[in-house]
């Protein structure tokens, strides 16, 4: 389904397309508005949607600005440009910035929709081209062949660095950066190599810091240019986010990305690529997709003796995921091989087993690993041994990844300061991403990175739940009017408010005060 973000000053007009969005629900989704660009952009950047429609004259950030910022950072973007009759000028300077369609105000519904109905069109052809591209494959000419030894050969440290940078300028490499920063996209097993170069070439575009190339069959490895440690890491997570949103979307995969440390030398590329792969790995313990940074992992944790003795709960909450098997063995071998014969005997096991995971699980992340409510299929798993230490092995799998990310990914803190700043700023309108992350100290694209990861929601959907559950608190009490209270929880759009409330609860505020008072 298409997802559409509006951008526009003019509140009757955004109500308008939101509606006329909102009836289609079959065809398009809206995914969110802004009154201007600069409130627009973070959240642009976050919702990842699949089009633009943005006013182009409006405060702070015009349309012809933003269209700038997007068309660079997240090439896949459809922008359709909303303008009056007098603004010629500006319709001049939106074709220059390859507009999808340029529609003139006021715009009927049927316009619209036929517009986004060609630009859906638009959006199938080129995920079908995209998706194809491996089956037409072309047989690599020895000059992709040439470019990619090259490359390899930097992170192994074998090319001496003059050379480097003259070879480099024959592929078309400017190796004259102040920092490098090398990042690794493990892929799934079923990748196919030409789908995802086309996938990496329109996202890097013509003058990109990105450079990508393969290591092997499922490792893309992307090689990053700045001026800066923050500016060349900043980058990492954003093309890393908009890789990963593109694999998914258009050919259904999920990939896990390490980010490696900033380095200042290209002799230094094997020590950048060095800690990308120990983050690959750290990461691989406890997560099948996502982003993760050098930075992102505390120390490893001491050794622990399972062959001692000691509680099933002590040894799963010193468990890392590669313990799970030894773990398993070990709970099932301790018993007599005659007591294993009987099924209830290992009902009663797995039952044990099962439940102190879930409770372990649970002190890690609320109702994360259900505790098993029908003992007839626990019972059905333990009809062979085969099927009880399978059943164990996935429910311990799931709680070791769990319990390893929380153990030693350091952000708990950071992200408890940024939940607990939302909680306490929601009512303030202007509140926004970048404004958090600058509170408990992380780059925007970082801080959107590691909050989604870690939460399970993005920054914004975590702020409307909060806004919601105060509103819904305000309705609750005395006889304020709908206006004030949406500005009580942040919202300047009454209108913008009541839709965010009705798709959030079911209801309107009004039909929920009415409910409450009838209680």
């Amino acid at each position: 389904m298409m997802r559409v973000f509006i951008a526009d000053d003019e509140e009757i007009i955004r109500d308008g397309i939101r509606n006329c969005i909102e009836k289609e629900q079959g065809r398009f989704l809206f995914a969110g508005e802004a009154p201007d660009g600069e409130m627009a952009l973070p959240m642009l950047m976050e919702m990842k949607p699949d089009v633009l429609i943005t006013d182009i004259r409006m405060p702070f950030m015009d349309g012809l600005e933003l269209a700038k910022v997007v068309r660079r950072t997240m090439p896949w973007l459809r922008i359709v440009f909303l303008s009056g009759h007098d603004e010629f000028e500006y319709a001049q300077k939106a074709v220059s910035l390859h507009a999808d369609a340029y529609l003139l105000k006021p715009v009927s519904s049927a316009q619209l929709l036929e517009t986004l109905g060609q630009i859906a069109e638009q959006i199938e052809q080129e995920q079908q081209q995209l998706r194809s591209a491996g089956a037409n494959s072309r047989s690599e000419r020895e000059e992709d062949v040439l470019r990619e030894h090259f490359l390899n050969d930097l992170l192994s440290g074998s090319v001496p660095t003059a050379e480097a940078a003259v070879q480099g300028e024959r592929w078309g490499l400017l190796l004259t950066a102040k920092q490098y920063l090398v990042s690794i996209v493990r892929l799934p097993e079923n990748a196919v190599q030409e789908q995802v170069r086309a996938l990496t070439e329109r996202l890097c575009g013509e003058e990109s810091e990105v450079c990508a190339f393969f290591r092997g069959s499922r490792r893309l490895v992307l090689l990053l240019r700045g001026e800066t440690e923050e500016a060349v890491r900043e980058t990492a997570y954003e093309f890393c986010q908009n890789l990963r949103h593109e694999l998914c979307q258009v050919l259904g995969w999920n990939a896990l990305c390490a980010i490696g440390a900033p380095i200042s030398r290209v002799s230094a590329l094997p020590e950048s690529y060095r800690t990308a792969k120990d983050t690959l790995l750290q990461a691989s313990a406890c997560a099948d997709n996502g982003v993760f940074g050098s930075t992102d992992f505390a120390g490893v944790q001491h050794e622990f003796d399972f062959s001692a003795g000691g509680s099933l709960a002590d040894k799963l909450r010193h468990a890392a995921p590669e313990d799970v098997p030894r773990i398993v063995e070990g709970y099932f071998g301790d018993s007599a091989a005659q007591d294993m014969q009987s099924v209830l005997y290992r009902y009663y096991l797995l039952m044990n087993l099962l439940v102190t995971a879930s409770q372990l699980a649970d002190e890690v992340q609320a109702g994360s690993i259900p505790p098993p409510e029908d003992p007839q299929a626990v019972l059905s798993q333990a009809a062979t041994l085969e099927g009880t230490k399978a059943c164990a092995a996935e429910v311990l799998g799931r709680m070791t990844r769990l319990c390893y990310r929380h153990q030693n990914v350091r952000y708990s803190a950071e992200i408890s300061r940024a939940k607990e700043f939302i909680r306490e700023n929601y009512a303030d309108s202007g509140i926004s991403l970048h404004m958090v992350a600058a509170e408990v100290g992380f780059s925007p694209n970082h801080f959107s990175t590691v909050f989604s990861q870690e939460t399970g929601q993005t920054f914004v959907e975590y702020l409307t739940a909060v806004r919601i559950e105060a509103a819904k608190h305000l309705l609750t009490k005395g006889n304020s009017r709908m206006s004030d209270i949406a500005f009580d929880v942040g919202y300047q759009d009454s209108h913008y408010f009541s839709y965010l409330f009705k798709k959030h609860v079911g209801v309107s505020p009004r039909e929920y005060r009415s409910r409450s008072e009838e209680r």
